[in-house]
């Protein structure tokens, strides 16, 4: 038995709550320093304000993409405007209290923090059904302190991650709720919405419907669970996509955003399976993996017909080798856990292991229903960690899914500890137990992995307000700069940028990408082919220093070393930030 003494559900949840309040006002105050420059800590939080920007400022409800990115054809985005709708909420609410700059602030400062509320009160709810008050209050701790979860969390961190994270762990409390119907509708709506924001998804809606299709095979109680999840979830998913995209994206293929080839699978699975349940029944095991079958039969056999090129194309080989190799493949948040150092890969999969594990052994002690939540939990778990070792950035949803379980574990071992009649068996035991928690684990792996570097001397921070303010004494122009400056460019400045690292607008990365790379006479021929007036770089960027090692005799290797080609001429400036006029034909 583990050592719970559990408090009183509301005064645990008040701690929860508490606990969220002071992680946010921590957090507010660590990241002061960002606020008046706009310190985004990544390209896409910046892009996600200029589109808030752009939507306030009159573009079409329905029209995401950035008109200021790659003019005049403009830069499209599959982004969703559920992300949006909260920043311009409560910049649109603020404003005639505040003006339109404090308000702007303090709405991308909070909507973070009130992300990270949602998501401590579903992992809370999910631990408390699946393990006791206990548990869920220490779950949520672990959750307050662990940065791998945290990171996605911080002021000003306003891209869709946090929504990820969040939905995921409220499809978890849908799948713990006692109630089947209850939590299968809870988890669809989760997935819906989550689906809206993210392709990214995709693994995750099947991962739950699989674990409920298990379920209800073994036990017909929990029928309505995967009837009600499966119905939710592709009615929903239809519905959402012609509120957010219009009627045009029910015959629009993308493979990379939630469009017709991935939402009719869905609808075939939201109609056959409650008819089959209705048809066949759900008395006897066999009816019930016959259901499932029928349903799940019937999403594949429509992602068939639907599917075409997304069967088997890569949605960014559209980008061409050069992009692809210079780009894409060096976005290492995406890549899997075997290209990641090996001090990540501890980071990736310690916690998940750990938590898998104890959530194993809670099953083992338990009995009944508690051990079927306890067994889903580690399906799920296991399910989001094969995730995470192909896509790095998916780590976050795996550590939520931990947290369970290792608290759980936490108790168990300090129970022991505390009864132990030797003193150092009590207070080292006690402090020992530091090291399981998510925070400790990594910390103490990265200690141990960790290869020393050599002292380097600290590069400019190129994306900073500060270096790019040389850029606002420009009239407004188009900007032949690097992919990861464009976003802070269109958020500090007034000009236009040739392309940002968004994978649509494949015709101005690569653009961007061959313009550095290639000898000054050629990169001039495709830098004339853009509507750019000057080029910008930046000492110390790793962008820039990749463009260098790809070819020596490039344009960036030429700038690095200070040739400059005669159709350029230097603009005198100070920082690291370099501006070029280019000199017309």
């Amino acid at each position: 038995m583990a050592y719970s003494p559990a408090p009183e559900p509301r005064r645990a949840t008040l701690w929860a709550l508490l606990a969220w309040a002071a992680c946010a006002g921590v957090m507010l105050w660590l990241f002061r320093a960002d606020y008046a420059t706009l310190g985004f800590r990544d390209p896409d939080d910046a892009m996600r304000l200029a589109q808030v920007r752009d939507w306030i400022g009159g573009q079409s409800f329905w029209d995401v993409s950035q008109h200021r990115v790659n003019p005049p054809a403009g830069g499209p985005m599959h982004w969703s405007r559920i992300v949006d709708m909260p920043i311009a909420g409560l910049i649109l609410l603020l404003r005639p209290l505040l003006g339109a700059g404090p308000a702007e602030l303090l709405a991308i400062a909070l909507v973070p923090l009130l992300l990270l509320g949602g998501l401590t009160g579903a992992l809370f709810l999910a631990a408390r059904r699946i393990a006791g008050t206990a548990t869920a209050l220490l779950a949520v701790m672990l959750l307050l302190t662990a940065p791998s979860i945290l990171v996605q969390f911080t002021p000003l961190r306003i891209d869709h991650h946090g929504w990820q994270i969040m939905l995921a762990a409220l499809a978890l409390a849908g799948a713990m709720d006692a109630r089947a119907l209850r939590g299968g509708i809870v988890a669809g709506l989760a997935l819906m919405l989550w689906l809206q924001i993210s392709s990214e998804a995709l693994p995750y809606a099947a991962l739950f419907a699989a674990a409920f299709a298990l379920r209800q095979w073994i036990d017909r109680a929990e029928a309505p669970r995967f009837i009600g999840y499966a119905a939710t979830l592709g009615g929903g998913a239809l519905l959402l996509l012609v509120i957010l995209r219009g009627q045009m994206a029910l015959v629009a293929r993308q493979c990379d955003a939630l469009s017709f080839i991935y939402v009719w699978p869905l609808v075939a699975m939201a109609c056959a399976t409650p008819v089959a349940a209705r048809l066949v029944g759900t008395q006897g095991a066999g009816r019930r993996f016959l259901v499932a079958g029928v349903g799940g039969g019937a999403a594949a056999l429509a992602f068939l017909l639907t599917g075409g090129a997304c069967l088997t194309g890569d949605p960014f080989a559209a980008l061409g080798p050069v992009a692809y190799r210079l780009w894409y493949l060096q976005v290492m948040e995406g890549r899997p856990i075997w290209e990641q150092s090996l001090s990540l890969r501890g980071v990736i999969l310690l916690p998940a292991l750990l938590g898998l594990g104890a959530s194993l052994m809670a099953a083992r002690a338990a009995r009944g229903a508690a051990r079927m939540r306890w067994l889903t939990l580690a399906l799920l778990l296991l399910g989001a960690t094969a995730v995470s070792l192909l896509v790095m950035r998916a780590l976050s949803v795996a550590h939520v899914f931990a947290l369970p379980g290792i608290a759980w574990l936490l108790l168990l071992l300090l129970g022991k500890a505390q009864r132990s009649i030797l003193a150092p068996v009590r207070v080292l035991g006690t402090v020992t137990l530091v090291l399981l928690t998510p925070a400790g684990l990594c910390a103490a792996w990265v200690a141990i992995a960790a290869k020393p570097e050599p002292a380097r001397q600290a590069s400019a921070n190129c994306r900073a307000a500060a270096v790019l303010a040389p850029l606002r004494a420009l009239p407004p122009a188009t900007l032949f700069a690097p992919i990861d400056l464009g976003p802070d460019i269109l958020v500090q400045t007034r000009h236009r940028v040739v392309a940002t690292a968004h994978h649509r607008n494949a015709a101005g990365i690569t653009a961007v990408i061959e313009g550095f790379v290639d000898a000054p006479p050629a990169a001039r021929a495709v830098i004339g082919r853009t509507s750019a007036a000057y080029v910008v770089t930046c000492d110390g960027l790793t962008e820039m220093r990749l463009y260098a090692d790809a070819d020596r005799q490039g344009l960036a290797a030429m700038l690095a070393r200070g040739r400059v080609p005669g159709w350029l001429e230097p603009l005198p400036g100070r920082g690291p930030l370099r501006l070029y006029r280019i000199r017309p034909e």
